[in-house]
């Protein structure tokens, strides 16, 4: 019984849904096979565009990510820019803990920050 079902479903797909590939189908005019020479062209413009490609990664510098040492430093220099402190907020710099004492209206110095104890 359960064959009988399996049969009918694969049928009744395949009278609705016809077997084809139209996206792959080639236009009449197009040759459905290449010459040897055209193939070696190819092959051979292949080869060099892989050349190039390999060449041009070479000259590139390497990515060299950050150090933690350079992280903290440049999340301390943000501090210095961030315009929501309030006299009274402690924040976290790679000299440790800090407070604010500075006025928000003002550009933050570091003596506007006191560490924490």
């Amino acid at each position: 019984m359960k064959q009988k079902l399996i049969f009918l479903a694969v049928v009744h797909l395949h009278v609705l849904c016809p077997v084809g590939c139209p996206a792959q189908d080639l236009p009449d005019d197009a040759p459905v096979e290449m010459s040897r020479d055209q193939w070696r062209d190819t092959l051979k413009a292949s080869r060099e565009r892989a050349n190039l490609m390999r060449r041009e990664r070479r000259g590139l510098p390497i990515y060299q990510p950050p150090t933690a040492d350079e992280r903290a430093e440049a999340a301390s220099k943000s501090i210095l820019e961030d315009e929501s402190l309030i006299p009274g907020d402690i924040v976290s710099t790679n000299r440790g803990l800090l407070r604010f004492q500075g006025s928000p209206e003002r550009e933050h110095r570091p003596e506007d920050f006191v560490p924490v104890r």
